[in-house]
């Protein structure tokens, strides 16, 4: 049989590994029989390049591995005139296209009505598709497609970090250090950041056809994902030349104030962004040969705020300018090598240069002040070949290939990015209970590759449609940082101070002078030290074959099937098995750690090879008209496992000097004679009330410190590991048995055609992820901190430089994968493709979210223990986690006015998330129960309870109780616990609501051309989207907004309006 095949776009793996799509049916007879032997075509309406096929003895017919698109299929048997029919393909989709034959001229050709793939009837996967049109024509601040994920139920608004990275919250699923996170893939290939979570690379409005998004019970030839997957498909040309230019423009002008408060001396700050590009595609050869290429530059002079509360550091609030520069470009080429083979090759590029707080990662703190953000420099490439050939009409196969570079450059502020800053060349000075971060003492750079393979096989019999497939990722780089350098300093705050001196217990020559004022540097630095890390070394450790770049791999295999049952049921069923080669298998760990871990614990790390994963659910038509779906379904999904401190590991358990060795003050001395209540050898990590002790007295010190702590390395036996001479490991070491982190999906649902293009589905979804970190930093298994004492005794004298004296100088991290969190919610999706001149898209998501306290999913990038977890007692009940979301709605639409006029609007609103009041914060708060973690809970609460059954009401009178039970008393390390005041105006957290706008005027001349007149607005009625809650009850910013959404991506920020212009043909 003749094969013709070209596909526009690309041309990939079947349902849902890369944005591809099927065409699948059934041919009858008039009498509604089988019809064996007939002759289907289908044929791409943009290349009127087509395949064929023949029907199978029970009348099936299937077209997989479609690029999304337009396509008419048409149907040849003997004594029947023949049919034909247009149908849309959406990525990871089947399009069912049933054909009933009829009598007639067999000259004649009948026309039926088009389909798309609203209804699923071989599906039972959670999730759908943002369509081209969505993306083009809804209003969008920043022109990232992404943003357009929230439109699925139970979907957040995406999140940008540094680096570049976009996170995407699906179903409440957990992300930060020991998750990927949401996976993306642009045809076929990941574009996740290597040894990070999170995407790594942007794409102009203008390359992406369309995206499917997976968020329960997804295919398994998704990929390695247990939270859910984004599959992106990119454009490609045709026969025709098409093409546009555009302009995108926003100022301050347009835009209301992005600050909490009008600073009278920045009354209106500067802030410009332009983006503008191009984008063509079209013919090289006719039907044979196609090119697409994009180009977008943006040039954003946006600003960013930093909001401090309570009358010692109101003054250093400020509105700071957050410039970012970057550009996107693509070129792609589509060819038909054979009748039987064709393939594609793309690259892209995203590359930026910025300054603005660092976010998302271990050293990122929320509302820091510009002197502690980064310069950065961000470069990401993707280069992508895929084959696909078809051996036989019902056996496809596809092969990509995806090389992808990634690196991100975060280096300290220099004078002239915040001229006149405080804190600018200082290290980093934190005072967590006044909620100010000054100083950088960190540089990291993270440099990856990964060599994505991805093979495919879709194979037709009769009424079953297998697919085969094996993926196999090759990663190379990671993180190299520079922490600490040449110090992390943590200072108490002049309240804490002040409630210190005031206490009738502090005696006379033991009370703190503080500063008339904290204006400069050295005023902060007359604080008290509470504690101190120092960083000596390289950050590059040898690996385990000796390189001092880390490599690893990861491997998948996955087996499906869709059984077409009967003409209503099909059952779809398969088994998939991966392996993670991210961790280090060559690390046993010393008879030092055997107190800690146990003796049976000291073996390197084993790798997980039972990771298997079943999916079995089913899809069925209750009725003949077939306008019902029921489906149900349930499987097991296996992730990444990603942990940016896994050279840590290495450096800590390799010999001494290995890596960067980062150094705890518990660990540190005081050499300074003369200090009142802080006698020498003191260690610099002071756990109970201030002392007299300075963060100018550590800074005098510090280059001694430093010198005597690289000598205590560098001198050191080489047989030893860097454990036994640190006796402390403040980054993380990993035990033998650390079980991949997996969820358990189940959903059952429906889908119903309510009116032609119009299907509302609701879906009831429960996810339960097992094997989570508890802590994201692990857990300090040592019990250094606790009242108790420590497992390994504290070094006294001469013990702490004897490398063989059985004795610890602070605590012991250890990964623990004991974390779990449970996931249940309704999702409703309504859907109305476009037709009489409009469409619309629903979402609404009413959902619980709850875990183990402790669980990293509570406070991901925290430096210190998350809220409500108790070392003493790890499996306490599971509590509303911070991603619990109760009501998640979203309503986009548009809409075709007379006289050229278009209307998109996108409504989006969550409920407030859960709140948890604490006494004090980091490592400067109150520790009741002698654990060893501070800023514990209010007295009488556990995690989560406020808006989730108590208010503002229950928390008076607990905190009357707390005054009256613990104000003025200590802690159980003899910290001073203040009397709460609650502030007179406060909020438990804010729930978020936004109504973007999009009016666009087009202007058509000689048919082809147009020009369209683009104005936006983003938060129409200015919605208050307020973030950044202090919980500490100690803190004057406690029930505080730290600062307002930002308005220069996304959704919810300042009302800001944008103006466009387009010009295309």
């Amino acid at each position: 049989m003749k094969i013709e095949m070209l596909f526009f776009v690309l041309a990939g793996t079947v349902a849902a590994q890369v944005p591809t799509g099927t065409i699948a049916g059934v041919v009858r007879d008039p009498s509604g029989a089988a019809m064996s032997g007939a002759r289907l075509k289908v044929v791409s309406l943009a290349t009127n390049v087509a395949r064929t096929e023949t029907s199978s003895e029970q009348g099936d017919y299937s077209f997989p591995s479609l690029v999304a698109g337009e396509y008419k299929v048409s149907v040849q048997a003997e004594h029947f005139p023949a049919m034909d029919r247009e149908a849309s393909v959406e990525p990871g989709a089947t399009t069912t296209a049933d054909f009933d034959l009829r009598l007639g001229d067999v000259k004649e050709s009948i026309t039926v009505d088009a389909t798309s793939p609203q209804l699923r009837y071989d599906s039972h996967s959670v999730g759908g598709t943002i369509t081209g049109g969505e993306i083009q024509n809804l209003p969008l601040n920043g022109r990232s497609f992404l943003e357009l994920a929230k439109l699925e139920p139970g979907v957040q608004p995406p999140s940008r970090t540094s680096g570049n990275r976009t996170l995407i919250p699906v179903l409440g699923a957990p992300g930060g250090p020991s998750g990927s996170g949401t996976r993306v893939t642009v045809d076929g290939g990941s574009i996740m950041a290597v040894s990070q979570y999170g995407s790594a690379m942007g794409f102009s409005q203008d390359v992406v056809q369309e995206f499917q998004i997976s968020t329960a019970n997804f295919d398994l030839s998704t990929g390695i994902s247990f939270s859910g997957a984004i599959n992106v498909a990119t454009r490609s040309g045709g026969n025709g030349l098409h093409g546009s230019a555009y302009y995108f423009f926003r100022d301050h002008t347009l835009s209301a104030y992005p600050a909490l408060k009008r600073d009278p001396a920045n009354p209106d700050p500067f802030f410009q962004r332009r983006q503008f590009g191009f984008a063509v595609g079209g013919p090289i050869r006719r039907d044979r040969l196609f090119f697409f290429a994009n180009w977008e530059r943006s040039e954003q002079r946006g600003v960013a705020t930093t909001t401090l509360f309570g009358a010692d550091f109101a003054q250093l609030s400020r509105v700071t300018p957050s410039p970012l520069f970057g550009d996107q470009l693509s070129f792609r080429l589509d060819d038909r090598l054979s009748s039987k083979h064709t393939v594609f090759l793309r690259y892209s590029h995203d590359g930026g240069r910025g300054f603005a707080p660092v976010t998302g990662t271990a050293t990122g703190i929320a509302n820091a002040y510009p002197s502690n953000w980064a310069r950065e420099l961000t470069w990401a490439d993707q280069s992508l070949l895929g084959v696909t050939s078809v051996l036989r009409p019902t056996l496809v196969n596809d092969f990509r290939f995806s090389y992808f570079f990634f690196s991100d450059d975060q280096l300290p502020p220099q004078p002239g990015d915040c001229p006149g800053c405080l804190g600018i060349g200082a290290p980093m000075i934190s005072i967590p209970q006044a909620g100010l971060v000054i100083g950088q003492s960190s540089t990291t750079l993270f440099p990856g590759r990964r060599f994505h393979f991805n093979e495919s096989l879709a194979w037709q019999r009769g009424t079953h449609r297998a697919r085969f497939g094996a993926e196999w990722e090759y990663n190379r780089g990671g993180s190299y940082s520079w922490a600490n350098e040449p110090a992390s300093i943590t200072l108490f705050a002049p309240d804490q101070v002040r409630t210190y001196n005031q206490a009738p217990s502090t005696a006379p020559d033991l009370r703190i002078p503080l500063p008339t004022a904290f204006n400069t540097v050295n005023d902060i630095l007359q604080l008290p030290l509470q504690s101190v890390t120092v960083g000596i070394g390289e950050p590059r450790p040898r690996q385990a074959n000796g390189s001092p770049v880390r490599t690893w791999s990861t491997a998948r295999l996955y087996v499906q099937d869709t059984w077409r049952v009967d003409e209503r049921l099909t059952l779809n069923y398969g088994l998939a098995w991966m392996v993670d080669g991210y961790k280090n298998y060559d690390l046993a760990k010393p008879d030092y750690l055997a107190p800690v871990l146990g003796a049976g614990g000291l073996a390197p790390t084993r790798k997980q090879w039972k990771n298997f994963s079943p999916s079995l659910g089913l899809a069925w038509a209750p009725s003949r008209d077939k306008k019902t779906v029921i489906h149900a379904g349930a499987g097991i999904y296996y992730d990444f496992f990603f942990q940016n401190q896994i050279d840590g590991e290495r450096s800590v358990l390799g010999p001494p000097g290995s890596g960067r060795q980062n150094i705890a003050g518990s660990a540190i001395g005081n050499p300074l004679a003369g200090i009142p209540g802080v006698p020498v050898g003191a260690a610099l990590n002071f756990t109970g009330s201030p002392t007299l002790f300075t963060g100018a007295d550590l800074i005098s010190i510090l280059p001694a410190v430093r010198a005597n702590l690289s000598s205590g390395f560098a001198n050191a036996d080489p047989s030893l590991r860097s454990v036994q001479i640190a006796k402390q490991v403040s980054g993380i070491i990993f035990p033998a048995d650390v079980p991949s982190w997996s969820s358990q999906n189940v959903n059952v649902g429906f889908q119903r055609e309510l009116a032609r293009d119009f299907v509302l589905g609701a879906d009831f979804v429960f996810r339960h992820f097992i094997h989570g970190g508890l802590g994201p930093n692990g857990l300090d298994l040592n019990h250094f901190n606790s009242v108790h004492g420590p497992v390994i005794p504290r070094c006294i004298g001469a013990q702490q430089s004897d490398p063989r004296a059985l004795c610890s100088t602070g605590p012991i991290n250890v990964w623990q994968s004991t974390s779990n969190q449970t996931y249940k919610g309704l999702l409703v999706r309504a859907d109305k493709r476009f037709s009489h001149r409009f469409q619309m898209l629903g979402s609404y998501a009413w959902s619980s979210n709850i875990g183990t306290p402790g669980s990293g999913v509570s406070n991901p990038n925290a430096a210190f223990a998350p809220l409500g977890l108790d070392f003493d007692n790890w499996h306490q009940k599971n509590a509303p986690l911070i991603t619990d979301y109760t009501h998640i709605a979203n309503l986009a639409g548009v809409v075709q006015l007379p006289r050229h006029f278009d209307l998109g609007l996108n409504f989006s609103y969550s409920s407030a998330p859960p709140f948890s009041p604490t006494v004090g914060s980091g490592p400067t708060g109150i520790d009741f129960n002698g654990d060893g973690t501070t800023g514990d809970l209010l007295p009488g609460t556990t995690l989560g309870q406020f808006n989730r059954g108590l208010g503002k009401i229950d928390l008076v009178s607990l905190v009357s109780q707390f005054n009256q039970t613990y104000a003025l008393t200590a802690d159980t390390h003899g910290r001073i616990v203040p009397r709460i005041t609650l502030p007179s105006s406060y909020s438990l957290d804010h729930g978020f609501q936004s109504l973007d706008l999009r009016l666009s005027r087009t202007f058509v001349f000689r048919e082809r051309s147009r020009l369209s007149l683009i104005g936006e607005v983003f938060n129409l009625y200015n919605a208050a989207n307020l973030s950044g809650y202090s919980t500490d009850l100690t803190s004057p910013a406690f029930g505080q907004p730290g600062a307002r959404f930002t308005q220069l991506f996304g959704s919810g920020g300042p009302r800001a309006f944008q103006l466009a212009m387009r010009v295309s043909f």
